[in-house]
């Protein structure tokens, strides 16, 4: 039998006794009733997934929320376990919500591979392909409503489904969603976040976040907002002492958690992914240490820039991803007052948004690959020229010894947390975002980090930070600093 998410009707059309108070009622998919299946499909949620997910979304399905007037919750925080069944649950709750109500509904995960990977092409313990959740009775054409190409599912509704990667979040322009899923949150982009909430503003659209902590970096921000904002916002904290199977036994159980942390798994990862520990999760970062003293230290506040000072910018350009730190020296200390980052604009662009800004930026620190030929088919370096920015290139340098640069840099630096602007490039808060987040590979096969940094969307404001720290000097606003021979060694240019 599917599930108690049907009608009293379809239960008493296969002789099976409704169950026991609250019924769920779903009086909106007569349609897929006489399809011989009903939603959710082939899913049967637990007990803290339907209380803390369905009765959330779906209020009208239940007598006792149903009589009380109680509305959907817009905006749902669940930070749940390791193996808790976030993704079954979720993908069932979109489809059911696209069902119900025409519209364009996005699952993201922090990059398109892993949604292909975890979603698209996803199996559960049983062998049920997560996609089947979306039954082809629903879907345009049967089967055929399920395109691969663009991991999209197009229901008889209208409504469309589509997965993929808050990675290039810039790519899913005009697409007005309803409803998303954010999964693995902490692990995402924020800006991604930033730039689909003014959408679901104006359309009455809903977001859920759901997934282990990681630290506190943006995933810790968003739980404080969630549990300030009860009428906003639903919010779930479920480590494994709290979620239990149907038959009352641990979903994961405190032996399974020693177990994993007997075969090698790192304590402090194995709390972070089955205790939601939010101190033992910063455990593979490489700054987040860092960036918490200067939170504890008051380092991070109020810390706008002079006008009339000198300020230089350390860049970090690609053919996908412009960043850009911007600093100030006052008392002898740098103090990080800006950050600009862009996806997918032109270098030139990037110059000019640069240097339209309030500054009176002295010298650019760029990257030892900065003469190389981008997008535009020139060189970056000619560029900068014909703009009159006096630019400096960075010395080649291993990546390992730019961080360790870093390290002892950022506790040197005061920052001025102002808020995220997705528009004006994101902001120090944006930064601090992606230096935080900067962390090692972790190996799971020898379930150990590498000494190597991850590649994703917080490489750029770290790697700008880097070139900033390998160019940083004491008396950067002396008389003595201008005059200096700034020219870069010939044998260190690329």
């Amino acid at each position: 039998m599917p599930n108690n998410f049907i009608s009293e009707s379809r239960f008493n059309q296969f002789g099976v006794e409704p169950p026991a108070p609250p019924t769920l009622l779903n009086p909106r998919t007569r349609s897929v009733q006489d399809a011989g299946v009903c939603l959710p499909f082939n899913f049967q949620p637990r007990e803290y997934q339907e209380r803390d997910l369905f009765r959330q979304m779906f209020p009208h399905h239940y007598p006792d929320l149903r009589e009380q007037g109680i509305q959907r919750k817009r905006r749902i925080c669940t930070i749940w376990h390791r193996r808790a069944g976030k993704d079954k649950s979720l993908i069932n709750v979109e489809a059911l919500a696209a069902y119900e109500e025409v519209g364009n509904y996005l699952y993201l995960l922090p990059e398109q591979t892993q949604a292909r990977k975890i979603i698209w092409r996803g199996i559960d313990g049983n062998g049920f392909r997560f996609l089947d959740h979306i039954p082809d009775e629903i879907c345009k054409g049967g089967a055929r409503g399920k395109y691969s190409s663009e991991m999209l599912v197009e229901l008889t509704n209208g409504s469309t489904i589509q997965f993929g990667g808050s990675d290039n979040y810039n790519s899913w322009m005009g697409t007005n969603p309803k409803g998303i899923v954010f999964s693995e949150y902490s692990l995402q982009d924020p800006m991604a976040w930033q730039y689909f909430r003014p959408i679901l503003v104006e359309n009455g659209g809903w977001a859920i976040f759901n997934y282990t902590v990681r630290g506190k970096n943006h995933g810790y921000d968003l739980a404080q907002i969630a549990q300030k904002n009860p009428k906003i916002w639903y919010y779930s904290y479920l480590p494994i002492d709290k979620t239990k199977r149907p038959d009352g036994s641990p979903v994961i159980t405190h032996e399974q958690y020693l177990e994993e942390i007997e075969n090698g798994m790192p304590k402090p990862i194995a709390r972070q992914e089955f205790y939601l520990d939010w101190e033992a999760a910063l455990f593979g970062s490489y700054y987040g240490d860092l960036i918490e003293i200067a939170y504890a230290e008051k380092r991070v506040g109020f810390h706008p820039h002079e006008p009339g000072k000198p300020c230089f910018a350390a860049w970090d350009v690609g053919l996908d991803c412009n960043s850009v730190w911007i600093a100030q020296e006052k008392d002898g200390q740098p103090v990080l007052i800006d950050y600009y980052e862009k996806v997918d604009e032109k270098f030139s662009i990037t110059c000019k948004n640069i240097l339209n800004k309030p500054y009176s930026i002295h010298t650019h620190f760029m990257p030892h690959d900065f003469k190389n030929r981008d997008s535009e088919k020139g060189s970056r370096a000619k560029t900068a020229e014909q703009l009159g920015m006096d630019c400096v290139e960075t010395p080649r340098i291993g990546v390992a010894d730019g961080i360790e640069e870093v390290r002892q840099f950022l506790p040197r630096c005061r920052i001025n947390d102002i808020e995220r602007d997705v528009e004006d490039g994101g902001g120090p808060a944006r930064g601090i975002d992606g230096v935080r987040s900067y962390e090692r590979v972790y190996d799971s096969k020898l379930q150990r980090f590498r000494e190597q940094p991850v590649h994703n969307w917080a490489s750029h404001s770290a790697d700008a930070l880097r070139y900033l720290a390998l160019n940083w000097e004491d008396g950067m606003t002396d008389d003595n600093w201008f005059n200096k021979d700034l020219e870069v060694p010939e044998n260190d240019l690329t």
